[in-house]
């Protein structure tokens, strides 16, 4: 029952970092894309901040997609390999999966988390849209943390669950697995 609860919770907290990432962010970096081709191309005086804000944009979309892409399964893995693999087999790389990501988000959580107070001690701009950085770093760290914390519960409700699914389009809309 617990477990039910925390899925649909973090599938809520995904969906909306998802839907932020879909019909705020890709439209946004779109219309930039459009908008400085166009000035560059038919007028021939390009946006100057327009790479910068294209670059912004785009760490955005992937960053904030990502919890998401956990949730439902849909990144990259071997799922050839896991189905001919034993449910004990399936259930170590499950476990060593997490380890990895925990490491790998976890670090870039923590080295956002010290990049915030550096930013914010010298007031850190970007160089063309004179933007602050460190909100962007703030959100990044809070993403990456989400995320750390939704591959530890994920896995641990398969590890004792015992689920042993590998179909990612398996019931995507309801959030089951």
């Amino acid at each position: 029952m617990i477990a039910t609860g925390l899925e649909k919770l973090l599938l809520i907290i995904a969906r909306f970092l998802n839907a932020v990432s879909a019909y705020l962010i890709l439209p946004s970096l779109a219309i930039v894309i459009a908008v400085d081709v166009t000035m560059r191309y038919v007028v021939g005086k390009p946006i100057i901040a327009a790479a910068e804000a294209s670059q912004f944009l785009l760490l955005l979309l992937f960053t904030l997609g990502l919890s998401f892409t956990t949730h439902t399964e849909q990144h990259i893995r071997m799922d050839m390999l896991l189905g001919a693999m034993g449910k004990m087999s399936r259930l170590i790389v499950e476990f060593l999966s997490m380890i990895a990501g925990i490491i790998l988000f976890g670090a870039l959580a923590i080295q956002s988390y010290r990049d915030i107070s550096y930013s914010r001690l010298i007031s850190e701009r970007t160089e063309e849209l004179e933007m602050l950085i460190w909100p962007i770093q703030g959100l990044l760290m809070a993403v990456f943390f989400f995320v750390c914390l939704q591959i530890f519960i994920r896995t641990l409700l398969k590890i004792f669950t015992h689920s042993t699914a590998t179909d990612p389009n398996k019931n995507i809309e309801a959030g089951v697995e």
